[in-house]
């Protein structure tokens, strides 16, 4: 079979969302760690404030669209993507979060995944899609990359010294 052919995109039930939402946390707290942003005290709070400010309804959230990633019967990752408009700009898709379980990895289903939400998102009256990643994720660069993606802004940094101790 080719890589990352078999993926169907199923809507995020309630059910399904709890454990998701962990894992977003957690991972969204410490790419903010790594990159500088947030301390490693806080980075827990501020990211589940972020997440719930985002997802005040959970999956029924207005113009938040959350998915399951599933190959048979099987859960290999998430992906959830919103409408979004920022002041003077044309209505575009975000892509919050892509997610494929470690064990699923190198098969595909990412980039699978990332093709299947082109269609939502045109059916949406959207001709744009957006997204964010971490600079130290490269795998997700060139993923995105080779999708055609191209980088819109920079956002760089230098370590210049130790930062403070805690008091």
């Amino acid at each position: 079979m080719e890589k990352g052919t078999g993926i169907r995109l199923e809507r995020l039930t309630a059910e399904e969302l709890a454990p998701y939402l962990d894992r977003l946390i957690s991972g969204y707290a410490q790419g903010h760690v790594r990159d500088g942003q947030w301390t490693a005290a806080e980075a827990p709070e501020r990211s589940r404030q972020e997440i719930r400010r985002l997802l005040p309804q959970g999956v029924d959230t207005p113009d938040h669209y959350l998915y399951a990633i599933r190959v048979g019967s099987q859960d290999v990752g998430r992906i959830w993507f919103a409408r979004r408009q920022e002041a003077g700009g044309a209505p575009h898709a975000f892509v919050f979060d892509l997610f494929i379980d470690p064990e699923h990895r190198r098969h595909g289903y990412a980039e699978a995944a990332m093709r299947a939400i082109e269609p939502k998102i045109r059916e949406l009256g959207l001709h744009r899609v957006a997204l964010h990643v971490f600079g130290d994720n490269a795998g997700a660069i060139r993923l995105y990359e080779r999708l055609g993606y191209s980088t819109t802004n920079l956002l760089m940094a230098k370590t210049v010294g130790a930062p403070p101790k805690p008091a």
